[in-house]
């Protein structure tokens, strides 16, 4: 099950609403094939490995491990369990269910009417390896990671006009490649009016993500901001109504105004899900992040601190560090941690 667990981590970023998957068919102690799901839309990890089988009459004695459940429904692909079946393969191993809800126990149902099945092998590292998606369809929302740099004395930023550059390079492009990895990236309006960012991943490879930010007041009304170019899709969330222009996406963030800002950021997540969004990152400001700290609506945060001392200007989010993991990245310090509540009523969902 390790070694599936490390397969399935050589589809990362390839594969994106899609989980992480790896499969090891071994015969007589001898693994004899392996794959992984490489790609969104091609072939799953059970057929990838079952292709690799060279002499196919000695399935009949093997035994199959995958850290997910087998699929049992017509997707972009065939059912993996009809495969298995197929094949006669003696024993199959799992790592955990497959919350998504055409599946969810479906596809071992189906696999104990013709062969061994055993479940829930290194249960806990299966969860963690694909806890985006357990997110995504138990939670029903987008998985949420913070992020911010931060100076010496705590602040994220000065009180002039501009982005007040506090990360290394190094830490610029690794935030970039982080970008490059998700779905969408947001920051809030105040954001938008003092810095002007991008907000593209133009020091990685691959597509930027959709920019997202809120707009309440309607204080984004001229085309001045870079989030209006054609570098990225665009989602404002404001209380007009919903329309679509060029690249841009106006969606109406409810018609009750006295929402509290944790409710309106809820109800966004939700809206966001809905929208097939899988993932976000959010960049700031310190309002949005100390909102969604404050109702614990995060799953990850990941902040790089520098050596030096701004002495004035924004205040950096505050939020109770716990198990972080560290590590240096340039002259930065990179502090990662993960909402180990939400891991935790996942895990018992199961």
């Amino acid at each position: 099950m390790n070694q599936c667990l490390e397969l399935a981590k050589l589809g990362l970023g390839k594969t994106k609403s899609n989980p992480l998957v790896g499969c090891v068919i071994v015969n007589k102690n001898k693994v004899i094939a392996s794959g992984y799901h490489k790609k969104f839309g091609e072939d799953h990890a059970e057929v990838n490995a079952i292709k690799n089988v060279k002499n196919k009459s000695l399935l009949q004695n093997s035994i199959l491990y995958v850290n997910l459940e087998p699929c049992s429904h017509h997707g972009k692909t065939p059912p993996c369990v009809d495969l298995i079946i197929k094949n006669k393969i003696k024993t199959v191993v799992i790592g955990t269910l497959d919350p998504f809800n055409k599946v969810n126990g479906e596809g071992i149902k189906k696999l104990k009417q013709h062969t061994k099945v055993i479940i829930n092998i290194l249960k806990k590292k299966c969860l963690a390896l694909n806890k985006q998606y357990f997110t995504n369809h138990i939670l029903q929302r987008p998985f949420i990671i913070l992020k911010w740099a931060e100076s010496k004395d705590g602040f994220i930023n000065t009180n002039s006009t501009g982005i007040k550059k506090i990360s290394c390079d190094e830490s610029h492009i690794l935030t970039h490649k982080w970008r490059s990895e998700v779905d969408s990236i947001m920051v809030g309006t105040n954001t938008i009016i003092c810095d002007n960012p991008l907000l593209t991943n133009r020091k990685a490879k691959g597509k930027s993500p959709i920019r997202i930010t809120i707009d309440r007041n309607n204080k984004l009304k001229t085309k001045n901001f870079n989030i209006f170019n054609e570098d990225a899709e665009t989602i404002i969330f404001h209380y007009g109504e919903s329309k679509t222009l060029k690249n841009i996406k106006y969606l109406n963030i409810g018609n009750n105004m006295k929402l509290k800002n944790g409710q309106i950021l809820e109800n966004i997540m939700k809206t966001l899900y809905q929208k097939e969004i899988s993932s976000i990152l959010i960049e700031g400001g310190t309002t949005i992040l100390q909102n969604l700290i404050n109702i614990n609506l995060w799953d990850e945060v990941r902040t790089f601190s520098n050596t030096k001392n701004l002495k004035n200007g924004v205040k950096a989010p505050k939020i109770n560090w716990k198990n972080e993991r560290k590590q240096k990245v340039g002259s930065d310090l990179l502090k990662i941690m993960y909402n180990k509540y939400h891991l935790k009523n996942i895990e018992q969902s199961f």
